[in-house]
């Protein structure tokens, strides 16, 4: 499977989002103008991330 740039802004986003990285920080880097664009096309939550967090409340 071949990657491109693009791909690599994907990842960039979806882990500085499970970082916790503040979402103003995560637009500026990304060069957006609002956190949502960022958020709808390239922030992908990880399953196994979530599950993580939600053991941790129990």
């Amino acid at each position: 499977m071949k990657h491109t740039p693009h791909d690599y802004r994907h990842t960039f986003a979806s882990l500085i989002d499970n970082a916790n990285v503040n979402e103003t920080v995560i637009t500026n880097m990304m060069g957006h103008s609002d956190f949502l664009t960022t958020k709808k096309h390239y922030i992908h939550k990880d399953l196994k991330e979530l599950k993580k967090r939600i053991e941790k409340i129990n």
